[in-house]
């Protein structure tokens, strides 16, 4: 059902743990948990990567959020191969998060915060906590909270081992940029004779049948005319249904009753810390502590801003960190532990009090209660509209009809080619969302006369149903119409045609030495232009192409070539070269190669250490399920 995400409401959201308040404030309290073979892997799982596995929800969503960028269904991408290239990239991700359990890398929890709060802040409203933008996001995405984190962990886990082999390999690139700083600044000297093709004497007229055959080899690419079609568009758009739901004291009430056990909170004991880098540091401030100055004075006293205090945070025993419960094993109140390490610094711990078990009253939660039953009756509402708009459009009701009973909006798309583009060669959707014009030209265009209207998603997340009006289908503009086009064209080609002759017997003759360069310009009456300081890249000086640049430089000095220009021939001699020697005035550019060269090694290094952790790690990907999920559909398009 395309409207499976519109069911996901937010009954239960806030019994999680808040990640980023917990790694915001680094305290540490939530624990956050080359070739492939092909084969059975088991149930809904598109690739195993040795104990770990990939479900085809995880990577149908990873799928979507790359194809959103292309406006691409996920059958196009498996019909050209790009869903392979998805699934690899997850898989050698998950290469890399092996590794790097392997090598007992632990995630910094202030940089997976850090890396996460990067990821969000763009899409996070001035009005919104961090925890709302996270929650939109995965609404949006179809993701759960769990596969967002454990994504990030593994991006993360990836830069460090990344970032190891890539400052590890330090290849000397001296002797290869000085090459290549010659190569990139040599030029080339040449003269050249002009042969314009309008100096030729008059070729004959072209006969009738001649003029036809011309039109019918390149009617198809200059002359079509392209299939326009109009449609009729019925847009359902969730974010303009508006609902006036309430929700009752009694419904809140008795979820609460029915769901207890949700609310239920373990034991916990009330920290107040101060968490520091500097070993030392953290010693001085415990020895203050103990000789009876406050924690946080004695942390400002020694760190000032570098110390981390926070006071009075709880932590439910069982989602400690270990070393944390061992700090505080004898829970004597108001006493402060000496410094402990973890993976965020040193910690010096004052136990403030202990909490038993409890559940929350209904009055400390109800609101949130109250909020994600509403929202949850929000995506009851809208889904049970959605319903109703397919089962109207299975019967065949008008679009005009169901807007009278369904919050619709109607509209039209006047005659459109398969760009997008109206017969005047404008844009004609610029009313709907930029992301979604792609999407919906595809869609029109799919369409069958007499087919029935269906509901189609855009990438925006609004749902579409198109309804074909007219088809104007493709021609090609008559051989009376451009019959003049088409005689200039056939004496423009004549005329290259014998000018090219004229080149290659020139080049026959200074090949064998019959002639030279010079004799040639003398026979035709013509001076030779010099160009001097042709490089081998920016623009090419006039009246040379860039296209010409390749048979200069590829010509040895003294050697002649043919160039095509504009309208005309050219005549070419290498008259010269330079070759720049390494000076002191290239250190500049020499950097910047150096620079180059050296970002080029470490991708290739990256590139080489994937490939043996492709060897190192077995992966099996699932292609019968892939086939079965994507490959169908691909193959009715």
């Amino acid at each position: 059902m395309v409207m499976k995400h519109l069911r996901g409401g937010k009954v239960g959201s806030f019994f999680k743990y808040v990640i980023f308040g917990l790694l915001g404030m680094a305290v540490g309290g939530l624990v956050l948990s080359g070739s492939f073979n092909t084969g059975s892997v088991g149930g809904n799982d598109v690739a195993k990567i040795e104990d770990k596995t990939i479900t085809i929800r995880q990577f149908d969503n990873a799928l979507r959020r790359s194809l959103s960028r292309y406006n691409m269904t996920t059958q196009q991408a498996y019909k050209i191969g790009m869903a392979d290239d998805v699934l690899a990239n997850e898989i050698r991700s998950y290469f890399m998060l092996k590794e790097a359990e392997k090598l007992g890398i632990e995630i910094n929890k202030s940089q997976l915060a850090k890396h996460i709060g990067q990821v969000i802040a763009p899409h996070k409203r001035d009005e919104q906590t961090l925890q709302e933008a996270l929650e939109e996001i995965l609404r949006r995405q179809g993701m759960v909270e769990k596969d967002f984190v454990n994504g990030i962990k593994r991006e993360v886990s990836g830069d460090i081992i990344k970032n190891a082999i890539q400052s590890g390999f330090k290849p000397n690139t001296n002797a290869l940029a000085n090459e290549m700083y010659s190569f990139e600044n040599q030029t080339r000297d040449i003269d050249i004779i002009l042969f314009p093709d309008s100096e030729l004497p008059d070729v004959k007229e072209p006969e009738k049948g001649q003029l036809e055959g011309l039109y019918e080899a390149t009617k198809f690419a200059q002359y079509v005319i392209p299939e326009y079609r109009s449609a009729n568009i019925a847009l359902f758009d969730a974010e303009n249904i508006k609902a006036d739901l309430i929700v009752s004291a009694e419904e809140i009430e008795a979820f609460y009753n029915e769901n207890k056990q949700n609310f239920a909170v373990s034991e916990q004991l009330v920290l107040t810390q101060t968490i520091i880098d500097n070993e030392q540091q953290a010693n001085k401030i415990y020895e203050l502590a103990q000789e009876g100055k406050s924690l946080k004075n004695a942390s400002i006293e020694v760190a000032g801003e570098n110390a981390k205090y926070i006071e009075n945070i709880s932590f439910e025993t069982a989602m400690m960190l270990p070393s944390l419960s061992e700090a505080v094993a004898d829970r004597e109140i108001g006493k402060v532990m000496p410094p402990t390490k973890t993976t965020l610094g040193y910690h010096i711990v004052k136990l403030m009090k202990i909490l038993p078990p409890s559940t929350q009253p209904l009055n400390q939660v109800k609101l949130q209660i109250e909020n994600d039953l509403l929202e949850n009756k929000k995506s009851d509402h809208i889904f049970d509209l959605f319903t109703k708009f397919e089962n109207m459009l299975d019967d065949g009701i008008s679009f005009e009809n169901i807007a009278k009973k369904i919050n619709i909006s109607l509209d039209t798309v006047s005659f459109i080619d398969n760009k997008g583009l109206s017969k005047t060669g404008n844009p004609e959707l610029n009313k709907f969302a930029p992301e979604d014009k792609d999407a919906l030209t595809e869609i029109i265009f799919l369409l069958e006369e007499g087919s029935q209207a269906i509901p189609e998603e855009l990438p925006s997340g609004k749902f579409i149903s198109a309804s074909l009006e007219s088809i104007e289908k493709k021609t090609y503009r008559p051989l009376e119409e451009v019959k003049e086009e088409i005689h200039e064209k056939y004496i423009s080609d004549q005329k290259y045609i014998e000018n090219k002759k004229i080149m290659d017997k020139y080049l026959a003759e200074l090949d064998v030495q019959g002639s030279t360069f010079e004799s040639i310009a003398k026979e035709n009456k013509k001076t030779p232009r010099s160009i001097k300081n042709i490089s081998i890249v920016g623009n090419m000086p006039e009246p040379l192409k860039d296209e010409n640049r390749p048979i200069i430089f590829q010509t040895s000095v003294g050697g002649h070539q043919s160039l095509r220009l504009d309208g005309q021939f050219a005549l070419m001699k290498i008259s010269g070269y330079n070759i720049p020697e390494i000076s002191e005035g290239t250190e500049s550019s020499l950097t910047v190669i150096n620079q180059r060269l050296h970002t080029e090694s470490e991708e290739e290094a990256l590139l080489v250490y994937l490939n043996m952790l492709g060897n190192k790690y077995n992966a099996t990907i699932n292609t019968n399920l892939l086939k079965r999920v994507y490959g169908q559909e691909a193959d009715e398009n």
